[in-house]
């Protein structure tokens, strides 16, 4: 019995250590006990590029092979070198035939593919993926948040200890799933920076007036002291 209470702790402990392995995450949270996978998490990495790879495989854009398109991938999940990285896997996943991009401020007007949602249950995954209905040029940057302009899918995948796979692809009518805002790969902070400082408030801020900051007293250009005066005198 020992010896095998030794073995069960060893094969659990490995299973917890394999990049596949999530737990039960989700993003964006939508319960205050949701849990949000940590950054450049490994599983939510992977089943992210299987998923996009499904969707832009089985729906692509308007247009031929080879066509540039980018993919939006969720604020505060990644960083830039897992951005590009995640790109360039779904690019070469079979049956994509397109050249993927991250999003970034200079192909806005490119097809955008989003993922909307993130749900890891144990070895069980559910990404929602957004494809554009419209063509090249057809949406300006106001409009690539408008959720009638993309289709919705549901892509379901089985792993965890084992590689992910998809197992089924639903489909939702445009609206269904929101589209999330704009990640431009320029506004991802890179690896080991931690985040920006909040600006502070106006009632945190130093009082000032006329638009100018009060000046500090220079010590150097106080009176020094004359020490032959007494206390009291003048």
């Amino acid at each position: 019995m020992a010896k095998g209470g030794l073995l069960v702790g060893l094969l659990v402990g490995v299973a917890a250590t394999l990049p596949g392995c999530a737990g039960w995450q989700t993003w964006p949270p939508s319960e205050p006990t949701d849990r949000v996978p940590a950054r450049d998490n490994a599983a939510v990495n992977q089943t992210m590029t299987l998923a996009l790879a499904r969707v832009i495989a089985d729906y692509p854009p308007r247009g031929g092979e080879n066509q540039r398109i980018a993919v939006n991938l969720p604020s505060g999940q990644v960083s830039p070198e897992v951005y590009r990285r995640i790109a360039r896997d779904v690019e070469g996943e079979p049956g994509v035939d397109r050249l993927v991009a991250p999003l970034s401020e200079t192909n806005m007007n490119l097809p955008v593919y989003h993922v909307a949602g993130v749900k890891i249950r144990t070895n069980t995954a559910y990404i929602d993926v957004l494809r554009p209905i419209f063509g090249v040029d057809e949406l300006d940057r106001a409009e690539l948040t408008n959720d009638e302009a993309y289709q919705g899918y549901s892509v379901r995948l089985e792993g965890g200890i084992r590689p992910w796979r998809v197992t089924w692809v639903e489909r939702f009518t445009p609206g269904v799933i929101p589209t999330p805002a704009l990640n431009p790969i320029e506004q991802v902070r890179p690896s080991g920076l931690p985040p920006a400082a909040p600006a502070p408030s106006e009632d945190e801020s130093p009082d000032m007036e006329d638009g100018e900051w009060e000046p500090a007293p220079d010590p150097a250009s106080e009176p020094a002291e004359d020490p032959s005066e007494e206390p009291g005198e003048g």
